[in-house]
């Protein structure tokens, strides 16, 4: 059965994007005990629940996120056209366009009532770009994102190694300003003796003349510098207390923020023993790094960590067959219209296969890449059903494995492009009984 494990992290589609004019912005909607911070780059600090630790996650740079933003920023650019369009041309402003079920192009007034031919054909003249535009909007809906869902795998973080490292917080107090004291006036400063030459000595009276104006001089001096010291020294009486206060100040802010650097380097120091030794924090870590992923369909995920850290079960709760789309769309450009295939049952039942998988072996990655200790990882995955007997939807598992990290590493997650998640597991020999045309008899998963 399942929910077999205490701990439980459901992995929320819900991964919000802000389009600004120039990029597009992703934060995480973490549902957890934990304090999350974002930064326009992904998710960016944790701070785990119960413990001091904070610390700095992998930036959200993925595939998908990026594919997503790619996907919302044509949206964007679609939806300024049709607005551009309706604004300048108020006769389209009063129609609506719709598509039958064999995805030909409908077009009527807001009265629902149906263009005569002539203008219809004038329509699809003059405004050939916006209906493609809008067309494409259509096969966005129908196809679903198929691509984000069948590649779920193309995210899978390098096991071998971590970007975990605990946050250094900045110390955040302000430090103490320096009163704005007034400047003390210039010393003045002491004219030199004259330089004497012959030419004092033979002209009557020059030479005691330059001396008495140098001695006047030196005499204004003296009277000018007792009265600048008397002035400096009372304005130093004056700034004394608060000078020493704002220095008290500011003593005591160095030392704060002494005792907090201390503490964040010796936070820092311990976060990696912590995440190897620690199972709380190993647990609440995995917890938060696996809300953290993006994710196209809601998955629940119950999971063990045993006591040494090195053996971890997972119960996947993995969406069902009928949340994908069950037909594919493309646009006729010369037509205008859309060409809907439905999806065989095998293509159907492929597509299934590969997501689930993905999903899977992006998972298993996360845990290694996340805790560096783990050795071995048992994951099962289910999903739900009707029973024929009773009608009631009940859980099935789908596959079951259990993952060496030794094995998994020999996987090149530097060419996922060319990894089949279906075969790539099947090196685990994996508990599965799924037939050629990919489709799943449910199994008894590993204890």
């Amino acid at each position: 059965m399942a929910f077999r494990f205490r701990n439980s992290v459901r992995i929320a589609s819900g991964i919000r994007l802000t389009i600004s004019k120039n990029e597009a912005v992703f934060s995480a909607d973490i549902k957890n005990p934990t304090q999350a911070t974002s930064n326009p780059n992904g998710l960016d600090g944790i701070l785990l629940p119960g413990t001091d630790l904070y610390y700095r996650t992998r930036l959200n740079n993925s595939l998908s996120q990026r594919k997503r933003a790619e996907q919302e920023e044509k949206r964007q650019s679609r939806r300024e056209s049709q607005q551009a369009a309706l604004k300048n041309n108020q006769d389209f402003a009063e129609l609506a366009l719709a598509l039958d079920d064999q995805g030909n192009l409908l077009i009527h007034s807001l009265t629902k009532q149906p263009l005569p031919a002539e203008e219809h054909g004038k329509l699809l003249m003059h405004y050939k770009s916006d209906i493609q535009e809008w067309l494409e909007e259509q096969v966005e809906v129908i196809n679903g994102d198929i691509d984000l869902l069948t590649n779920a795998h193309i995210d899978t973080l390098t096991p071998d190694t971590t970007s975990l490292r605990h946050q250094i917080n900045p110390f955040t107090e302000l430090q103490p300003e320096q009163p704005n004291f007034e400047q003390p006036a210039i010393e003045p400063v002491k004219p030199p003796a004259p330089e004497l030459t012959w030419k004092d000595s033979l002209i009557l009276g020059r030479k005691s003349k330059r001396l008495s104006e140098w001695q006047a001089a030196v005499d204004a001096w003296q009277l000018a510098h007792q009265t600048w010291q008397a002035n400096t020294a009372k304005l130093h009486a004056m700034q004394a207390a608060p000078l020493a206060a704002y220095q008290a100040e500011l003593d005591d802010w160095r030392a704060k923020k002494e005792v907090h650097d201390t503490e964040q380097r010796e936070l820092a120091a311990a976060f990696s023993d912590r995440l190897t030794h620690d199972t709380q924090v190993m647990t609440e870590v995995l917890k938060a790094e696996l809300n953290a992923l993006d994710w196209a369909r809601d998955t629940l995920i119950n999971f063990d960590l045993d006591s040494k850290g090195q053996h971890l079960k997972l119960d996947v709760d993995l969406p069902e067959i009928n949340t994908l789309s069950m037909q594919e769309a493309r646009v006729s450009v010369r037509d205008l219209k859309l060409i809907i295939t439905k999806k065989t049952e095998t293509q159907i039942h492929r597509e299934y296969a590969r997501h689930v998988h993905g999903v899977v072996l992006r998972l298993i990655s996360t845990a290694f890449h996340t805790l560096q200790s783990l050795e071995e990882l048992t994951v099962s995955s289910y999903s739900q059903s009707l029973d024929p007997v009773t009608g009631e939807k009940q859980n099935n598992y789908l596959f079951s494995v259990n993952v060496k990290r030794s094995v998994f590493e020999s996987i090149n997650f530097y060419n996922l492009k060319e990894v089949d998640p279906v075969i790539a597991l099947e090196r685990f020999d994996p508990i599965r009984d799924m037939n050629q045309t990919g489709a799943f008899n449910p199994i008894e998963p590993l204890n």
